[in-house]
């Protein structure tokens, strides 16, 4: 008998249930920071005294490729999204393909893969959550509890009722409540907060190649919005993050210089 039969013993249905409920609870849990530490990091570029262009567009010029690597660009630097997409173009027709984009899906799996098994495990996960891209988990140095934007409530009507609280209390029209994103998704192009681990379907806690894979396909299906088997650079959406740094440069340039 092998050492594979020898380990994978028949699980009780409790033991199974169990074991769901607790996953769940810790992804649930990993969400709601990922969210918190993301509408921090968001408000704390939105609420920046003007002058300080240079400091937030060095906390957020970031880009996380759709299938999660990070890109990083300086202070005064073009927002990376354009160092993925040039890199991924291997023949510069100005599209990416297909083929182009699994290549590319395919180099950052392997990269992740530190023993090469064809499977990130959960070691591999979280090492590229903490060291490869923890732009996910944002530590946001010099904030407070009342940078962090509160998470909704349930209720809808505690949730107009504390929107026109803050409204009053900081003397502005109440706005209707944006949905709030989380992680990796402040800085992407497509939703997922965790780009690797969304890619585990099966929900067992590893990611397959096999996994990974149809999770690039349908992320190019995603991108892909004229269904021409081709993601043109025109068709990617700015990200969260471009479009904050570009409204705090267009207020800060707007201004008037200050009269002496």
């Amino acid at each position: 008998m092998g050492l594979e039969a020898v380990t994978q013993r028949p699980q009780s249905p409790q033991s199974m249930a169990k074991a769901a409920t607790i996953g769940t609870t810790l992804s649930m849990t990993k969400a709601l920071v990922m969210t918190a530490a993301a509408c921090a990091l968001l408000a704390a570029c939105a609420s920046s005294a003007p002058g300080d262009e240079a400091a937030v567009r060095g906390r957020i010029n970031v880009f996380i490729s759709p299938m999660g690597e990070p890109f990083r660009g300086g202070e005064k630097d073009a927002y990376p999204l354009d160092s993925w997409f040039v890199r991924a173009d291997t023949d510069h027709d100005g599209a990416l393909s297909w083929d182009e984009f699994k290549a590319d899906a395919a180099a950052f799996f392997k990269r992740l893969d530190v023993n090469g098994d064809d499977v990130l495990d959960g070691a591999e996960v979280s090492a590229y959550e903490q060291d490869v891209a923890p732009e996910i988990l944002p530590r946001v140095s010099r904030l407070s509890a009342k940078d962090i934007a509160p998470l909704p409530s349930d209720d809808p009507e505690r949730n107009r009722a504390r929107d026109a609280e803050n409204a009053a209390a900081s003397g502005q029209e109440t706005r209707p409540r944006a949905s709030l994103l989380a992680g990796a998704a402040v800085f992407g192009v497509t939703p997922q907060p965790e780009p690797v681990a969304s890619a585990d379907t099966d929900f067992d806690g590893k990611v397959t190649l096999a996994e990974w894979m149809r999770s690039a396909r349908l992320r190019f299906d995603m991108l892909d919005v004229n269904h021409d088997g081709r993601i043109a650079r025109a068709e990617l959406p700015k990200t969260p993050a471009e479009k904050m740094a570009e409204k705090i440069e267009k207020r800060d340039h707007g201004k008037a210089p200050h009269s002496q």
